[in-house]
């Protein structure tokens, strides 16, 4: 929708491409809508700004996501002061007229995307820029905003519910409803609807959501009422005993049965989506079990600006700093160097910038800025069955999705009472193909009791003792003591094997005085672990690597502990370990 009104404006309402600016949840979100609309309007795409928030706080104020320092950044005070400068604070009537234009620099459009997720912040900086509190009419922007309150999920996050449903008297603005779905099948959004019209105060009241017109004629449960004798595409809710084991089997067992029907099939279209990540364990654990590639959302990963291979690739970039860059001219440099995951993933971010520039050139500043953001949002391309909670499968959709049983109506700080039940609505309306919700006997919000779901009773045909999951340090700047490469002399041998390591080469560790120390496969020191790190109790080390190395700086070290350091950057290991349960002692 948020699309094609831009491209309503370029094409029918002629309006400047430069007088428009889109504000997107986050980047994901604003690459996809720069993707979309040079797809529809060509290369005047180009000259439309879309950006985050965040983004377009940072350049108002004179900021920089480059130099590692946006890791640390208070955001919500750079939204602050961008709001303090576009209005003005503290300067005369004229002058602060001739900042905002000078700030706005022609804008007459503002549109936003998702803006049931805004929080305080975002709502004065968007206030700010649209000019909402002006006396002049002729200052202000027109206003455009997207967004579903039966989405907002996020209060925990500062997010209001209150925003959306109050815009229409902030801005004196006509409500438009949309009402079809796009993605999930007609059995899919029929159980959703049930779940969500209960909610209360919803802006959509009496506007209840259908699958889009042109598939309107489509039987009930899509593709799947055709491969699935069983299911045929209804919702099947699958009654399990009341534990975590039994649940995670029923589960995966359920995308199994999906596999050897739907032709289509991949793991990397699938989801299961919890409460809570706890519940999750034990289905990694039986996905292991059969060998399922499988995946946890909870990875973080490391910074990707202090990356080795980052850092490098920026250093190549800037031995060309007037050149406009084609993507072949980036992938050239990429290539200079060793592939790896790293490389492989900024290769991909590579590919994000290609759908938003096709054949146009990028100036070197501008190629390395938008690296610099990028690497603040990774979302990296699934490759298995992926295992994640509600809240984590917001904007994202899946071709199968099980939803397990349990914590449902725990209120997160900040929350209405009605937030557990648009968290379920949210995670319901990922799946496309087929859904199956895990429960014991009655559901927390919704009853298999219409034609677009089926009950199933799922027996367990006997006991499976699931092994605890292997728990996996990943590479994590906050595990390591970054520092301790800096405070080590030039002769010290520990500098040179840092230098020659790369990702994926054998560690282990070892405790020596108290503190844990990383070893190579020589038993050369590579690095120091933190000082409250211990490996998790019970356990034993199965397997060890380079996760990553990341650049570090004795400028990111605090000004009380500067005096110990030797250089004025150097290279941290960051591991990546596998844990096991000892197993039992056996008695004779």
């Amino acid at each position: 929708m948020l699309v094609h009104r831009i491209a309503y404006l370029l094409r029918v309402k002629r309006e400047d491409p430069g007088g428009i600016l889109v504000l997107a949840y986050n980047r994901h979100a604003a690459a996809e809508i720069r993707a979309r609309l040079r797809h529809l309007v060509g290369e005047d795409a180009a000259r439309v700004t879309v950006s985050t928030c965040h983004a377009l706080a940072m350049r108002l104020v004179g900021a920089s996501f480059t130099g590692g320092t946006a890791e640390r950044r208070d955001f919500d005070e750079v939204l602050r002061e961008a709001v303090r400068q576009i209005n003005g604070e503290g300067l005369s009537r004229s002058e602060a007229e001739a900042q905002r234009e000078a700030l706005i620099q022609g804008y007459r459009w503002i549109l936003v995307d998702e803006y049931q997720d805004i929080g305080p912040a975002e709502y004065a900086l968007i206030a700010a820029v649209a000019g909402r509190s002006l006396d002049d009419p002729d200052q202000r922007l027109s206003l455009f905003a997207v967004g579903d309150d039966d989405q907002n999920i996020y209060a925990f996050n500062g997010a209001s519910i209150s925003f959306i449903r109050r815009f229409e008297e902030d801005y004196r603005a006509k409500p438009k409803f949309l009402t079809e779905n796009y993605r999930s099948t007609r059995h899919i959004v029929d159980a959703a609807n049930q779940v969500i019209e209960l909610a209360r105060g919803r802006m959509k009241a009496g506007h209840p959501i259908t699958v889009d017109k042109m598939r309107s004629l489509d039987p009930g449960g899509g593709v799947m009422a055709r491969h699935d004798p069983v299911g045929q595409g209804r919702v099947q809710f699958l009654d399990v005993a009341a534990d975590d084991t039994a649940q995670a089997v029923a589960a995966v067992d359920e995308l199994m049965r999906i596999a050897r029907l739907d032709p289509g099939f991949t793991w990397a279209r699938c989801a299961i989506i919890s409460r809570d990540w706890r519940r999750l364990g034990p289905v990694r654990a039986y996905a292991e079990k059969l060998g399922l590639p499988v995946e946890m959302a909870n990875e973080k990963l490391p910074s990707i600006w202090r990356l080795r291979e980052m850092q490098r690739f920026v250093a190549g970039l800037r031995r060309r700093p007037a050149a406009m860059l084609t993507i072949q001219d980036m992938l050239d440099v990429l290539n200079e160097q060793r592939s790896n995951r790293w490389a492989d993933l900024i290769a991909e971010g590579i590919a994000d910038l290609a759908r938003e520039l096709g054949r146009k050139t990028i100036p070197v500043p501008d190629t390395i800025e938008w690296l610099a953001e990028w690497a603040q949002d990774i979302r990296s391309a699934q490759r298995g069955l992926l295992l994640l909670t509600a809240h984590r499968s917001k904007g994202l959709e899946f071709d199968h999705v099980v939803i397990l049983n349990g914590g449902w109506k725990a209120l997160s700080q900040g929350e209405d009472g009605e937030a557990p039940r648009r968290l379920f609505y949210v995670a319901m309306t990922r799946a496309r193909r087929s859904l199956a919700v895990v429960t014991n006997g009655a559901h927390a919000f919704v009853e298999a009791d219409s034609d677009c779901e089926m009950l199933r009773k799922v027996e367990m045909p006997h006991r499976i003792d699931l092994p605890q999951p292997d728990q996996y340090q990943v590479p994590d700047m906050a595990v390591v003591d970054l520092s301790y490469a800096g405070r080590l002399p030039e002769t010290n041998p520990t500098l040179a094997a840092i230098a020659a390591a790369e990702v994926d080469d054998p560690v282990t560790i070892e405790s020596r005085e108290g503190k844990w120390l990383i070893l190579d496969g020589h038993r050369r020191v590579l690095g120091r672990m933190a000082g409250t790190w211990a490996p998790p109790e019970g356990t034993v080390l199965v397997a060890g690597k380079v996760g990553a190395v990341v650049r570090w700086r004795k400028s990111d070290n605090d000004d009380r502990y500067q005096s110990y350091i030797k250089r004025d950057e150097w290279e941290t290991i960051l591991p990546e370990l596998v844990f096991r349960k000892k197993a039992p002692a056996r008695t004779i």
